[in-house]
């Protein structure tokens, strides 16, 4: 057994390695009111997003639409994603977002 100081190591269950980026993103719940919420992202990897806006009512389960603005691509990226987690961030809330289809 451990003293009482030692911390068991945190495993990283993600399956590809995040990009920490911040670009503009626009996104709707699917099947909502047709809303679009502005926000930006905290970081990317080729499995999901994990955003930051600063107004919105998506929760655990919800399906997104996502477009997401990068420097130096002539149009936008879109995907579709189930939100994972949801919570309180200082710029507003933040949605971790797993891809369903990109395109």
């Amino acid at each position: 057994m451990g003293s009482s100081n030692e911390t068991e190591p945190v495993l990283d269950r993600r399956d590809y390695p995040r990009l920490s980026a911040s670009f503009k993103v626009r996104f709707g719940i699917c099947g909502g009111q047709g809303r679009e919420v502005p926000g930006f992202t905290n970081d990317v990897s080729l499995g999901g997003i994990s955003f930051v806006s600063p107004d919105t009512a998506a929760q655990v389960g919800d399906h997104l639409a996502v477009e997401i603005t990068v420097p130096g691509f002539d149009e936008p990226l879109y995907f579709l994603g189930e939100v994972l987690r949801v919570r309180e961030d200082p710029a507003g809330t933040e949605i971790a977002c797993r891809f369903d289809w990109l395109g």
